[in-house]
């Protein structure tokens, strides 16, 4: 059985922000036509930086929207033209930790939605040394070295109350535990 003819339109650009663009296409299926919406925006990089002693690297940032510090995993926008995620990673490691990572291993890619278009890489990092990178935070970061049982609890608590970086947590934590993550 063969697919009936679907004639997708050219996407517009219908919303510029500073992080997100809003398109649209016009899709025109055998008995209707509809408009589609997706959210655009550069890739993005999360890390999960281990210390000599085994502990991740948990960073306290300022929220505005919360009006508080909340707890994060260093990551950030691939918005340096032509910058490969991993340059990326290593330059928000720099940056929201003051360290830099020997060893790097990709872990995760996440894809949000169909309608939410970019890329997360979530690496693991270890053998770390004393490296600081000026960034454009407005205040300053908290580096919290955690022991790895507390951040796991953390993450499936509430204490860490991004999802995403809950999930790292706990993805890392399943990978270890039945073998599939190595160095």
């Amino acid at each position: 059985m063969s697919k009936p003819p679907v004639k997708y339109g050219p996407e517009k650009l219908v919303y510029q922000g500073i992080i997100f663009d809003i398109i649209q296409r016009q899709v025109s299926f055998p008995d209707e036509e509809k408009t589609f919406e997706f959210c655009h925006r550069t890739d993005s990089v999360v890390v999960l930086p281990f210390d000599d002693k085994g502990r991740l690297l948990l960073i306290k940032e300022y929220r505005h929207r919360e009006d508080k510090k909340m707890f994060f995993l260093p990551a950030g926008r691939a918005d340096i033209p032509g910058e490969k995620p991993l340059a990326t990673a290593k330059r928000e490691l720099r940056e929201e930790s003051g360290f830099a990572a020997k060893t790097w291993k990709l872990f995760h890619k996440r894809y949000p939605s169909t309608n939410m278009i970019w890329t997360t890489h979530v690496y693991a990092a270890k053998d770390l040394r004393y490296a600081p990178l000026k960034g454009d935070e407005h205040f300053p970061i908290e580096v919290i070295p955690t022991p790895w049982k507390q951040a796991v609890r953390m993450a499936k608590d509430g204490t860490i109350r991004s999802e995403f970086i809950s999930y790292c947590i706990l993805r890392f934590d399943h990978l270890q535990k039945t073998g599939e993550f190595k160095w």
